[in-house]
């Protein structure tokens, strides 16, 4: 597949993760609490708007939530597939929640060429500008084009590309200082039964081959992340969490690389989280699907 940044592992760059909020202000607090430090708010054109938090390896999670009410039912009735899927997942789950998987593209036109080829790929693309605020408080602005894979209407994880058409990066190095000790994305975990029902779309999205994992599941290696899918036992058994929705791939958590287990528990302790190590991770549950936050020991 074309358009995808690429290294010595098997598949394509992990852009980011989407996840569902009722308001921003409630995202703030909780990854707040959790020791995150969250990048000021910015909305987009068509109505939603997000709070991020951004880490060292180049990856983030996007906490999503309606901040124009008027111009996003607007977006919504022309037919803005970002709006529409969020609409659409928000009305059928309970938030906070994770909504979508975004991968790094530096062609969305030849993403969605590729993903047609085998009938994957949804026609419309979405194009937008945002502005932003820096750190240091100056103005900036942003551009992306979004591509998307097909899914049914009532799928519970969305896939899509984002490239992006600014020619200069912001800075975002001080947003990527955690005082929970995060510096970047290990994993993200995904259910489904069983495993391998979704093995063709994912390889196809992320452009990387399933392998089996150690104990049980599938692995998607990427250039900078892995996707594990896991079924609901196995879901339990590695980190003792039990989904409200089964039977469909979804996404259930995601697990970020930390340096020194010991000194993010105590952060999460002071940020009033309760979390309970299974095996050697530490797991916080996250939204009302039974999702999770996890942290890991990055290797020596």
């Amino acid at each position: 597949m074309t358009g995808g940044i690429r290294d010595d592992r098997a598949g394509r760059a992990l852009d980011h993760v989407v996840l569902p909020f009722e308001s921003l202000d409630e995202a703030r607090r909780l990854f707040t609490a959790l020791g995150f430090t969250v990048a000021p708010d910015a909305v987009h054109p068509f109505g939603t708007g997000n709070a991020c938090v951004f880490f060292a390896d180049g990856t983030y999670l996007e906490p999503l939530a309606i901040a124009d009410p008027a111009a996003y039912e607007a977006a919504k009735s022309a037919g803005n597939l970002f709006v529409a899927r969020d609409a659409g997942f928000r009305s059928r789950h309970g938030l906070p929640s994770i909504s979508a998987i975004a991968f790094r593209s530096a062609d969305a036109l030849g993403d969605r060429a590729a993903l047609a080829e085998k009938r994957l790929a949804e026609a419309e693309l979405v194009e937008f500008s945002r502005n932003f605020r820096t750190p240091a408080g100056e103005d900036a602005s942003v551009s992306f084009r979004l591509a998307f894979a097909c899914a049914e209407p009532d799928s519970h994880v969305h896939f899509f590309f984002c490239q992006p058409l600014h020619t200069k990066a912001p800075d975002r190095s001080t947003l990527t200082r955690h005082p929970n000790g995060v510096s970047g994305l290990a994993r993200i975990v995904l259910s489904d039964c069983p495993p391998d029902k979704s093995r063709e779309l994912l390889a196809t999205v992320s452009d990387s081959r399933a392998d089996e994992g150690s104990h049980g599941g599938l692995c998607f290696e990427l250039a900078n992340t892995t996707l594990h899918v896991l079924s609901d036992a196995l879901l339990v058994e590695d980190y003792g969490v039990k989904q409200n929705v089964s039977g469909e791939l979804r996404v259930c958590g995601i697990v970020l690389n930390v340096a020194d287990m010991a000194a993010t528990r105590a952060c999460l302790a002071a940020g009033g989280h309760s979390s309970e190590m299974t095996g050697d991770r530490l797991v916080v549950p996250f939204g009302k699907d039974g999702g999770f936050i996890a942290f890991e020991e990055s290797p020596a």
